[in-house]
């Protein structure tokens, strides 16, 4: 299970008909988005029958008398999705606790939530779930008679990052946990086949002592590789100083200090590495039949424990590439 519909958050009172498109929009881009990923969207048996809008049940919104009415391409759209969405009731296996769903949220009286209960007894049961919202996304203490837990509520792309980021953490934070919440965890990565699934073996010390610098580096170079390789000079930070030429692309020393400025120490391989047959050859990977030189590397300690990238090419989906991560690969001499 990954994401739960919080049937409670669709209530449009006060809003607009464009302001409530908007959301919705949002919504089912976000369950598309899941849908390409094999991340499941789950559904209240009752999310098609609850008030959204004064006594108006969704689909009533779409009528010609409807209080806030709707564009009929927008049902055809909600349609495609609710008749394949899946209802969490029908799992097979039920969070242990479920039965009890007056649950208090962020501290508020408790109230009956079906949706987000689901979503609190899930993670007490240890399954990954979080509760799909149409406005915000945070973390919010939830309370049932079975105890306090964090639920991820979440409304758009950086939301999802962070739910499944953390649920690395929930798993154990284990280097299986990184294994198995990667590729979730790292979406705008590409990772070479088999360069996580031999971290562990590579790195001097194992992947338990380094953990949070190997999950940092990878944060930054999928939340910004992208922008640091292709923003033109000379802003260090997103949004610092206009470029004064958009055709320029950033020299390596703008690189480095960008890089610096998000908490990893970051740099290309000295020229002689890529002379040198076996060193050069030990940085080379293949990404769709092309072969490419990963001399950046970040450095998790200063003396081993590299992780070595190349920038997004179109091979690879436009993606900051990993390429390896190890103890230290060979050098001249």
């Amino acid at each position: 299970m990954s994401f739960v519909v919080n049937g409670a958050d669709w209530n449009f009172h006060g809003l607009s008909s464009a302001e409530a498109e908007e959301l919705i929009d949002r919504a089912l881009a976000f369950v598309e988005t899941s849908r390409e990923r094999g991340e499941p969207v789950s559904i209240g048996d009752d999310f098609q029958t609850r008030p959204m809008y004064e006594e108006a049940t969704l689909w009533e919104l779409f009528s010609a008398d409807s209080p806030l009415p709707l564009p009929r391409e927008l049902s055809q759209e909600l349609s495609a999705w609710l008749m394949r969405a899946p209802r969490y009731a029908d799992s097979e296996l039920w969070p242990a606790g479920f039965e009890d769903t007056m649950i208090s949220i962020g501290g508020a009286p408790a109230i009956i939530n079906e949706d987000v209960a689901w979503v609190h007894y899930s993670i007490r049961s240890g399954v990954p779930s979080a509760s799909l919202n149409l406005r915000t996304s945070d973390i919010i203490v939830t309370n049932t008679a079975a105890g306090n837990v964090e639920v991820h509520f979440v409304s758009d792309e950086p939301g999802r990052t962070r739910f499944w980021r953390d649920m690395i953490v929930l798993d154990g934070d284990l280097f299986e946990s990184l294994l198995r919440f990667a590729s979730r965890a790292y979406p705008d990565l590409h990772f070479v086949d088999e360069v996580l699934t031999g971290a562990d073996h590579h790195l001097a010390g194992g992947y338990l002592a380094l953990r949070q610098r190997v999950k940092r580096a990878l944060e930054v170079l999928n939340d910004w590789g992208s922008w640091v390789f292709t923003s033109p000079p000379p802003a260090l930070a997103p949004g610092e100083t206009p470029p004064l030429d958009t055709n320029t692309s950033p020299s390596n020393r703008v690189i480095e200090l960008r890089f610096a400025g998000f908490g990893i120490t970051a740099a290309p391989e000295n020229p002689d590495v890529r002379g040198h047959r076996a060193s050069r050859e030990a940085r080379e990977t293949l990404v769709s039949g092309r072969t490419l030189y990963c001399e950046w590397h970040v450095k998790l300690q200063p003396h081993q424990n590299r992780i070595h990238f190349h920038k997004p090419i179109p091979e690879s989906g436009n993606k900051v590439i990993i390429g390896m991560i190890h103890e230290h690969l060979s050098l001249p001499g």
